[in-house]
């Protein structure tokens, strides 16, 4: 090979190399880091304090959880929403490495009356939560859950009992899509205790961080129930309390229409007004979860009533897989038919 065609592709592998360690170097110091008070450094993205525990998504080990109180110092390459144990000061704000057991926030606080530039130390011990904030404009995203339960007892009497939740997340820019879907049968021996399947769509577009109007379609089939039939759609203005990475909390009230089919062929409609809620509430550096969902509706002069919701606790064995045990019911009241369905269940989520 000539000299200069060696000279040249020495060249190329030492500007490879040096491009390769720039990159490395820069993906580093683009990290959170936190310092623990037995010497371990830990790299990755700062998500969340909640409970004296920090929870932090490493590149090398997932989500790691840390016991804030044997934490040094820390420093954050993001802004983190940060709030004392006083709950008076409110930061939107960067963390900085200071000396151990404090950490400079370096960023705004945010009070009833306005926005201050702020840069100053503060103890580890007083700080009550940090999270990391979601962005609203602009953003894109898809998040989805399954939750499958299966139970099968062989005696005398055979019973099965299967169910099937399904639910999806889409989010871009000021639009916010969720669409869930369910499948719900028991049988104990000949006799079928429940056979039912539904869904529900849900249109929000926000005008801002937190007001947003809604629209929403439930439909569901009862093959067991004297009100076989259940189809609601309405709209109205809703409201995001909060929605971080702690959890979310938001209400909406909606006008609309609710038509009920009745196994004996008969059907009946009315216009309603309702009220939803939709929140959850992630515990121990996000390990377990406490949720609530559903609605309550009214008939507009007439005496229909109704309600549909769950409440449920999950346990997450990693960012995928969890276990969950819930409560659900749907009643309808009022009508020319009635209906109390209430449902426990226990099983498997998968998440992505």
């Amino acid at each position: 090979m000539p000299k200069h065609a060696c000279t040249a592709a020495h060249r190329r592998i030492h500007r490879f190399f040096l491009l390769s360690w720039l990159a490395l170097f820069a993906a580093c110091a683009q990290a959170g880091t936190v310092w623990m008070d037995n010497g371990d450094r830990i790299t990755g993205d700062i998500l969340s304090l909640d409970n004296g525990i920090l929870l932090v998504n490493t590149p090398y080990g997932g989500d790691v959880r840390l016991q804030f109180k044997h934490v040094k110092t820390l420093q954050s390459d993001k802004e983190l929403v940060i709030r004392d144990k006083t709950l008076q000061h409110d930061y939107y704000a960067k963390l900085v490495r200071a000396d151990t057991g404090k950490v400079v926030v370096d960023g705004v606080e945010r009070s009833p009356d306005g926005e201050n530039d702020v840069k100053t130390d503060l103890a580890l011990s007083s700080l009550d939560s940090m999270t990391a904030p979601k962005p609203l404009w602009g953003e894109t995203a898809v998040k989805g859950k399954l939750d499958l339960s299966v139970n099968q007892k062989t005696a005398s009497v055979n019973s099965q009992d299967y169910a099937a939740d399904f639910s999806v997340d889409a989010r871009r820019g000021l639009w916010r899509n969720i669409l869930t879907a369910g499948y719900h049968r028991s049988k104990d021996g000949d006799d079928i205790g429940a056979d039912n399947y539904g869904g529900d769509y849900t249109l929000d577009r926000f005008f801002s961080a937190k007001a947003f109007w809604q629209g929403r379609l439930r439909y569901k089939r009862d093959f067991v129930e004297d009100v076989s039939r259940q189809t609601a759609y309405g709209t109205g203005p809703g409201y995001q309390f909060w929605d971080d990475e702690l959890g979310a909390f938001s209400l909406s009230a909606l006008a609309g229409r609710m038509e009920y089919g009745y196994s004996d062929g008969g059907n009946e409609g009315f216009y309603a007004a309702g009220l939803r809620w939709n929140y959850s509430r992630y515990l121990s550096g996000k390990q377990f979860q406490v949720y609530t969902m559903g609605e309550v509706y009214r008939a507009l002069g007439a005496a229909g009533f109704g309600m549909n919701g769950e409440v449920g606790l999950r346990y997450n064995i990693n960012k995928t897989l969890s276990l969950y045990v819930k409560y659900a019911r749907d009643q309808v009241s009022g009508t020319r038919q009635s209906m109390t369905e209430s449902t426990y269940g226990t099983g498997l989520g998968v998440s992505w």
